[in-house]
């Protein structure tokens, strides 16, 4: 069956952060989507910490930082028969995010 990454996506807008509150609801619903979908989200999805590395042309820096309205906040692995069923998974998924679908190729 294949795999399919989704990297989530979420606004730099300091407006559209959620509250406390809202943050709560929120992770109330991560959690009943993670669980309704349990047989098809792969071990090994996460959050992204702030920073990171950038390797281009063999240097090294401080990075990644795009200008952009969004950032990669987390990602998830799925397993689902095809891509109009991974979009229905991700469909699902609770919040304002925008997330992008990779098959994966299958190497490892």
């Amino acid at each position: 069956m294949p795999k399919f990454l989704f990297i989530f996506r979420h606004s730099t807008d300091p407006q559209s952060r959620p509250s406390p509150e809202e943050m709560q609801v929120l992770g109330g619903q991560w959690y009943a989507w993670m669980q309704k979908f349990s047989a098809s989200i792969l071990p090994g999805g996460d959050g992204l910490k702030p920073g990171g590395r950038l390797l281009k042309a063999r240097i090294v820096s401080d990075g990644p930082y795009v200008e952009a309205k969004e950032f990669v906040a987390s990602f998830s692995l799925i397993q689902a028969d095809n891509y109009d069923a991974a979009v229905a998974i991700a469909r699902e998924c609770p919040g304002d995010n925008v997330i992008e679908i990779r098959e994966l190729a299958g190497y490892a």
